[in-house]
């Protein structure tokens, strides 16, 4: 890995997405790109001169020991006018970076002003989410949230690189629902095929029963620690829904955990929560009404 674009609004959020960016910068010999949006409102050449000089200070103030001894030389501090949303295919259009590092509060702020980001037009490049209270520390546990019988090759082979970056080990776990108990000889026989294609990772793999499937996280990583929890989905609807405040406040004291999420075309709905699931059922119930 050898470039991260950084998302900021120069906010506290940002800050901390920013510092756990710049160590993880850090450790792995990599440089920063770091890009304020003034989402959508004009930018005069008073306010770029302005939002430069904080821009550089931001990221002087919060860059990690080896990148303030090198005088932020692996930093470069951009800015642009659009809104996320159309920014983003931009950027990574033209920077190509290995991963996108954001606070949550970017996620709420692009779900409030324009609901889930569809996330294949970023396609081959990641978004790690950081929230609030997430510190730094190696990862050295990650978990993969995925459905064992829906699986893209490119996933598992991204899944497995980062696994090697970090030289981490990685845990699947699959939530169903009550009325997949009958599937279930099925679904272990497709998690043993995607344990073996991982199994260079040192990983263990589950089967949970659970209808909400960011209530299934909460429930396993209180029990289970883990330093970054992967989603593949073809939006953001499962990430924000993970990183909401009453999902935080009142089912998991590990809602601090930042989460890496993958594009992937689904073939089918994948537990109700991500974009594609919400569309089906809506489909579904006007096919009803109309019967």
């Amino acid at each position: 890995m050898k470039k991260m674009l950084v998302l900021t609004d120069l906010t506290d959020n940002s800050a901390n997405a920013y510092r756990y960016a710049a160590q993880l910068a850090c450790q792995l010999q990599a440089s920063i790109q770091l890009v304020f949006s003034f989402n959508g409102a004009a930018m005069t050449l008073n306010s770029h001169s302005l939002h430069s000089q904080k821009l550089q200070s931001f990221a002087k103030r919060y860059a990690c020991a080896s990148l303030q001894k090198n005088d932020g030389n692996r930093t470069e501090c951009l800015l642009c006018s659009d809104k996320w949303l159309e920014a983003l295919p931009l950027l990574v259009g033209v920077h190509q970076p290995d991963l996108i590092i954001a606070g949550s509060d970017i996620l709420e702020q692009i779900h409030q002003e324009q609901g889930p980001m569809p996330l294949q037009a970023l396609e081959q490049y990641p978004i790690l989410w950081v929230p609030d209270q997430a510190h730094f520390q190696a990862p050295k546990h990650l978990l993969f949230v995925t459905d064992y019988t829906d699986q893209d090759p490119a996933i598992v082979e991204q899944v497995k690189a980062f696994a090697h970056l970090f030289q981490a080990e990685v845990t699947l776990i699959h939530f169903y629902s009550a009325t997949d108990r009958v599937r279930l000889a099925q679904i272990k026989k497709e998690g043993e095929v995607l344990h073996r294609l991982l199994a260079s990772t040192g990983l263990r793999y589950y089967l949970r029963e659970e209808e909400d499937t960011v209530k299934g996280v909460y429930a396993f990583t209180t029990e289970n620690p883990v330093d970054i929890i992967l989603f593949a989905t073809r939006d953001t609807h499962l990430a924000h829904k993970y990183f909401s405040s009453f999902n935080q406040k009142n089912l998991s004291p590990n809602a601090t955990v930042p989460l890496l999420n993958l594009y992937q075309e689904l073939k089918k709905a994948c537990a109700g929560n991500c974009r594609l699931c919400q569309e089906s059922k809506s489909t579904a119930a006007i096919s009803a009404l109309e019967l």
